[in-house]
């Protein structure tokens, strides 16, 4: 069969999927999703993609593992293009604490222009929250994915509505509301455990910011997808700087760097090419030899007003 022939089965097969489940949504429809189509206007495919994405997470997830882990399975081209598509509908940005901390604790309406000089993605957009009144909390779908995942698994913050909604009433992967100071709470307690807080966008929900995450590299899609070439989460704009004169030598921030970016022989290494500025290293540094420093060459950093 040739490549083209491929894309039309491929194609037609997604196409007659996608009409099933729109008639199915439309006998079996919720307020959320009602809501959530209200919310897409006309753009059909773009509904039921989100759907699909909230529904059934967990599956989603597994799905782009299987792939990720698999390139052999597949034709090289079909593995590349849907990754670097992935790469341009669905990604993150590296985010420090201060700023996590701000995005949940939203007191008025935010709205950053032009965040392609944040984010290199093509279909970013603006990065939109409105207020602090609607966060979720919920089971990470990519630890769910993986046997003997990191704990605890509730770490994803979802930030706005219509998705708020939806996954309450469908009673995703036990999702539950929380009020800023439990949402805080929970970021903080991830901070202590090392993890990268990072800032989800998705083209099919809205190209925006949707969702805060608080990533391990040995259960995160997004963290695991840079070891296979695909440049999912992009960096903070920041990268560890190291005081070679303050450095104990402990080896700390290399075991706590999820990036690999830290080696350790007779002086601490940061491949600044690897190091997407996610602080970890400088705050477990007892010596306070590590410390951030904006790196031009990458993207800048998400500075809210």
């Amino acid at each position: 069969m040739g490549k083209n022939q491929a894309k039309r089965g491929i194609a037609f097969l997604f196409t007659l999927i996608m009409g099933l489940l729109g008639g199915w949504l439309f006998v079996n429809r919720k307020k959320s999703t009602e809501k959530l189509a209200r919310f897409h206007g006309w753009r059909i495919w773009d509904f039921l993609h989100s759907y699909i994405y909230l529904k059934w997470t967990a599956s989603y997830v597994k799905l782009t593992k299987y792939v990720l882990e698999h390139p052999h399975v597949f034709p090289k081209w079909l593995y590349w293009s849907a990754g670097n598509r992935l790469m341009q509908t669905h990604h993150s940005k590296v985010i420090t604490t201060e700023t996590a901390r701000r995005l949940i604790d939203v007191k008025e309406p935010i709205v950053i222009k032009n965040p392609e000089q944040v984010l290199p993605f093509e279909m970013a957009r603006d990065v939109i929250l409105k207020n602090s009144e609607h966060i979720v909390v919920t089971d990470c779908a990519c630890r769910k994915a993986v046997e003997n995942p990191c704990q605890p698994i509730d770490v994803c913050l979802y930030l706005s509505e219509p998705f708020a909604d939806f996954l309450i009433e469908h009673k995703k992967d036990n999702a539950r509301r929380v009020d800023v100071d439990e949402a805080l709470e929970i970021l903080e307690r991830e901070h202590k455990r090392g993890r990268v807080h990072t800032a989800w966008f998705k083209n099919v929900l809205g190209n925006r910011l949707y969702a805060i995450c608080n990533c391990c590299s040995c259960c995160c899609q997004g963290l695991r997808a840079i070891r296979f070439g695909f440049e999912v989460v992009a960096s903070s704009g920041f990268t560890a700087h190291i005081d070679e004169a303050a450095c104990a030598l402990c080896g700390d921030c290399v075991s706590a760097c999820q990036f690999g970016a830290i080696d350790m022989t007779d002086s601490v290494e940061i491949n600044e090419d690897k190091c997407k500025g996610c602080g970890i290293c400088a705050e477990i540094c007892s010596s306070e030899a590590i410390e951030l420093q904006k790196d031009d060459r990458k993207p800048r950093p998400l500075v809210l007003p």
